[in-house]
């Protein structure tokens, strides 16, 4: 038998019922999509317990997902869903952009607990647009958020 494992040292704890946030966007009309290209954002948090600073002070965090293929900056939808010509975007708290994949802006921990905050939305993909191609149907996206300290 061989056991192996890496002990780390991190600075913060995510609570359990943060390691699977599920987010549901409602029903989104078609016209609003044709017209706005986008939805309002929907308000999400990442949560971080028993925070200390000492070990490593900031955190970043990056959403690990497949890019759509036109906007590739927002996250694709699963193969299962049966709308199509949307994707789904990341913005920031303060309502900046955060693109798949990429690693947002290092924020400073303080002792205790911290809130990561984020909004997502639905957006159309302009061709589709163009085209009047949305499809209706139900959709999923996935996407992994990354935690890395410094």
């Amino acid at each position: 038998m061989h056991f192996s494992g890496a002990l780390v040292a991190e600075p913060c704890i995510v609570p359990d019922e943060d390691t699977d946030i599920r987010l549901d966007f409602g029903t989104v009309v078609e016209k609003y999509l044709y017209q706005y290209q986008r939805t309002l954002p929907e308000s999400f948090t990442i949560h971080l317990i028993t925070c200390d600073p000492s070990v490593l002070s900031t955190v970043s965090v990056t959403f690990d997902a497949q890019a759509d293929t036109e906007l590739t900056d927002l996250i694709a939808l699963d193969a299962v869903s049966t709308a199509k010509g949307v994707a789904i975007g990341i913005e920031l708290a303060d309502g900046r952009p955060l693109p798949v994949n990429k690693a947002s802006p290092y924020t400073q921990l303080t002792e205790g607990n911290n809130e990561l905050r984020f909004g997502a939305y639905v957006q159309a993909r302009p061709t589709v647009i163009a085209n009047k191609g949305l499809v209706a149907g139900e959709f999923t996206a996935t996407a992994t958020f990354i935690l890395e300290y410094q």
